[in-house]
């Protein structure tokens, strides 16, 4: 029998993707979907997949659920491989998720975050079917000059100062989908700082999480303990995204999906507990805030104070992360209220469960999540 997909979802087998897909697998809209999958087979493409999911704490049982029938075995750096796939002539929803998500000068960010989401798109034009076409970008394209809290549909336009290659990349796509396809079913979602899971902690990904055990690791940062940050857990995340794409109508088109001035916790909360739930004291006054060079001259003491590592990488990590940190982003998530969702539990509901689930992994490896 003919397979005759409605949902196309790229990015799968990433963090967000894959909690998305794990969302997906426990309802009927799974035997619809069709998965866009870096593989050279599709039973290649299923394993993948699956391994994904597993971290998600997907069942065994459910995991049979997935059919080669679903994969495209391809990137978005050769979309022309597999434009002409019959299976996309049935699609009427795409989350296009699929990203190079690096804190580096990753040479894929901009052949993916851009010109593969373009020629995607593209395709889907041609087709003519789409009834949503949902973007996730990130909250941090909104660039270096931007109000605080950050308004939802805020855009600088050339004067926006992006923070990273990866942010710059994202405002760009948006950018351009919106001048080519103006009359677009286009939803742009940006999600904040994405860290761990509320049940899984760290389990299904180590992300940006690393940014606190260092901080704990070096008792300094270049933030101030009262600092906030706006965090949510991946399966929030998956949560709004699902919701964006199967309600009938939306009253917007650009999103946050954030903590918000609500739900952002100060970095004092967070150490809080994180000591609690592993029975140490907080910080507290043996923390002290640094400048980015006086860190530097603390990197002799890295590979004691943070187990193996490389001092570069740690040192290039601090000055990204560094930078928006420093300026205490947060941004506004009114609208998702609107559509009627709930705000996102506080980092610090979920902390100690990402230290636990991190215990035995190296600091370096968890930031080979974000230094791809």
């Amino acid at each position: 029998m003919k397979y005759s997909p409605t949902l196309f979802l790229t990015g799968a087998t990433g963090f967000i993707g894959g909690a998305v897909a794990a969302r997906l697998i426990r309802t009927p809209k799974w035997a619809n979907c069709l998965f866009l999958v870096r593989a050279s087979t599709p039973e290649g493409g299923v394993s993948r997949l699956a391994h994904v999911l597993k971290s998600h704490d997907v069942t065994d049982e459910l995991l049979e659920k997935i059919r080669p029938e679903q994969i495209i075995c391809g990137s978005l750096t050769d979309v022309s491989s597999w434009e002409n796939d019959p299976r996309l002539l049935s699609v009427v929803d795409v989350i296009s998720s699929a990203a190079v998500a690096s804190f580096g000068n990753h040479p894929s960010i901009w052949p993916t975050n851009v010109d593969g989401v373009m020629a995607m798109a593209r395709r889907f034009n041609e087709i003519g079917k789409l009834r949503r076409f949902l973007h996730l970008g990130t909250a941090m394209a909104c660039g270096r000059q931007a109000p605080i809290p950050v308004p939802e549909g805020y855009d600088a336009g050339a004067d926006t100062d992006p923070f990273l290659q990866y942010t710059e990349s994202k405002y760009e796509i948006e950018r351009r989908l919106r001048a080519e396809f103006p009359a677009w079913p286009l939803v742009v979602a940006r999600p904040s700082i994405v860290v761990g899971h509320t049940r899984l902690g760290c389990q299904p990904s180590g992300s940006i999480y690393w940014v606190f055990r260092i901080a704990r690791a070096l008792k300094c940062f270049t933030s101030d303990l009262n600092q906030r940050v706006d965090v949510i857990p991946v399966d929030y995340c998956a949560k709004v995204i699902h919701h964006l794409i199967e309600k009938p109508t939306l009253k917007y088109t650009d999103y946050h999906i954030s903590a918000g001035p609500q739900r952002a916790c100060t970095f004092e909360e967070i150490d809080a507990a994180i000591a609690t739930a592993i029975g140490e004291m907080p910080m507290g006054t043996s923390y002290k805030v640094k400048t980015f060079e006086e860190i530097a001259e603390m990197q002799h003491r890295f590979k004691d104070l943070l187990g193996p590592c490389n001092r570069r990488i740690v040192l290039r990590a601090i000055r990204s992360y560094g930078s928006f940190a420093f300026m205490g982003m947060l941004f506004q998530n009114d609208r998702l209220i609107e559509e009627g969702l709930d705000l996102p539990p506080p980092l610090t509901s979920y902390a100690g469960l990402c230290q636990k689930t991190s215990h035995n992994q190296l600091i370096s490896e968890q930031m080979k999540f974000d230094y791809k």
